[in-house]
């Protein structure tokens, strides 16, 4: 699956079962009450399972002092229990992350693009959840996590109709080159990685982007390429920033307004 970021050496992959042993230390005071990581990542997959939702994949790294933890894990509907909407060409995800130092606020995200990296970049193009691991988390935690859940149906009908949008909008050869260049110039790309961009939109990697010719969804990819991390100085805020920039340009040239 691999869509969790490592950001150093010192973070280390995870099993949900080796998660689970992960001794969680005692309180730095009277308003910090550490929740433990199994029990955190075990409450997201019973919600997810009560509502119908299968986990297709899952992830997580720990840092080396096990002081904070990251998470990704792919969903789709369960057989039977009605259909989750998904696509050959996205996939939903759910990003978890945690820490036992006060460094880190217990979140999920939701998305069709979610980040979940160590240097802590976190987010998602769908929904985001924070709290802090204050008194009664333990007792307030699973609510939250039920109620983000809760939305997963709804928020992938919604990005199912979005990508229907790119895909139906065509944009012609110049006018893809013209909206690179305004994405460039909103911040969303590099000069280096406008570059790659233009070259993705006229002669693209993968070949199924080609589909519906010069379309919004084209476009789209030929940016997620350009934006692909390289390196490990890469700045994971700024790549979650400029896809912002990205989607938030090609709803506005597609006329998304629901």
């Amino acid at each position: 699956m691999s869509h969790l970021m490592y950001s150093t050496e010192n973070d280390r992959p995870i099993s949900r079962d080796q998660l689970a042993m992960i001794p969680t230390p005692e309180g730095r005071g009277r308003f910090h009450h550490p929740y433990p990581f199994g029990d955190y990542v075990e409450d997201v997959a019973l919600a997810l399972d009560r509502s119908g939702i299968e986990i297709l994949g899952e992830e997580y790294a720990v840092t080396k002092d096990h002081q904070r933890m990251f998470g990704v894990m792919e969903i789709g509907a369960k057989p039977l229990e009605g259909e989750l909407i998904t696509a050959d060409e996205w996939k939903l995800l759910v990003g978890v992350r945690g820490s036992h130092d006060q460094k880190v606020q217990r979140g999920i995200v939701l998305g069709s693009s979610v980040m979940v990296c160590s240097n802590l970049c976190f987010g998602g193009n769908i929904g985001k959840l924070n709290t802090k691991q204050t008194t009664n988390i333990g007792l307030r935690l699973p609510g939250l996590i039920r109620n983000a859940v809760a939305q997963i149906p709804q928020m992938a009908e919604r990005q199912e109709r979005v990508y229907d949008a790119y895909h139906n909008t065509n944009l012609n050869a110049r006018g893809g080159d013209a909206a690179l260049v305004e994405i460039y110039r909103r911040d969303g790309l590099s000069s280096a990685q406008l570059g790659r961009a233009i070259h993705e939109w006229h002669e693209p990697t993968h070949q199924e982007h080609t589909a519906e010719g010069w379309s919004a969804w084209r476009l789209m990819n030929s940016v997620t390429e350009s934006l692909k991390p390289t390196g490990a100085n890469v700045n994971m805020e700024t790549v979650a920033h400029r896809t912002q920039v990205t989607t938030k340009f090609l709803d506005e040239v597609c006329g998304i307004d629901f």
